[in-house]
Order: structure tokens, then C-alpha cells, then sequence
């Protein structure tokens, strides 16, 4: 499985809130992977303002990973370890969303099959979110 495109098309990311330019230089960063606004696997905390080989190094663990489609919160935590393994195999120090917390916030999933995740980057204090990639879940 490989990058399926960047942000745009037709999917749920279109809708995550962000913008393409800043206005502002953040300080850090903090880059997320989530399968729906509101609902991260995983964060990569506490990065420079521009973490350009971050990112690249994030985009290329992710695009190994290779899955069917996840169906409701099981799926949705074998896609989790899956990524967070992948992201741990290229040296990134990632942190896992606790499964109470994806219980928590992802109530509504139900039967809900995960068919992608996304790449986002978060900017502190202006609770905004820059989509950077997304990926497909193998449709078996």
C-alpha cells in the first residue's frame, strides 16, 4: 500500500479545519494521525516549527503500513499498533492515543469501517490543523 494523494479529493479529511498558509511562525509542532476530526492514533509531540524530515520520515512509515479495512474500535486499535509500529521501526518517538481515550472519542464508530488515516499537522494555541497526507486501507 502506498500514498494514495495528498489532501483533497473526496473524503472525511476535507473537512478537517486548517489552512494551507500561516500567519504566524509556531515555536513546536506536534504532527497527529487520525482517521477522523477528532480522533488521533497517534502524535509525534514537541517538534520544531517546520519538522520537514520528520514529516517525510512519518509520510514514508505510513505508507508501509498495509491493512484491510478496519471495522469498529477492534480495527481501529490493530490500525493503531500497526502505524505505531511502523512509526517506531523509523525511529520516531510516537505516542499512542490510550485505548480508553479512542473508546472514549470514537463512541459513535459503532460499525463504522476505517477505510483511511491522515497525517495532520497541529499548530499550539490556534487549535488549528494543517492536513499534510492521507492514506487508504486495502478495500479486501
Amino acid at each position: 500500500m502506498g500514498l494514495r494523494g495528498h489532501v483533497g479529493g473526496n473524503s472525511m479529511f476535507d473537512q478537517l479545519p486548517g489552512e494551507r498558509g500561516f500567519d504566524f511562525v509556531p515555536t513546536t509542532t506536534s504532527l497527529l494521525f487520525t482517521v477522523a476530526p477528532g480522533l488521533a492514533l497517534a502524535s509525534i509531540d514537541g517538534l520544531p516549527a517546520l519538522p520537514y524530515d520528520a514529516v517525510d520520515i512519518a509520510m514514508k512509515a505510513a505508507s508501509t503500513v498495509s491493512m484491510p479495512v478496519s471495522q469498529g474500535m477492534d480495527g481501529l486499535l490493530t490500525l493503531q499498533q500497526t502505524l505505531g509500529a511502523a512509526l517506531q521501526a523509523a525511529g520516531l518517538g510516537v505516542h499512542l492515543t490510550p485505548s480508553a481515550a479512542l473508546l472514549h472519542e470514537g463512541q459513535g464508530l459503532g460499525s463504522f469501517p476505517v477505510r483511511e488515516f491522515a497525517l495532520v499537522q497541529s499548530l499550539p494555541e490556534r487549535d488549528r490543523y494543517v492536513p499534510l497526507g492521507r492514506w487508504s486501507l486495502d478495500d479486501r
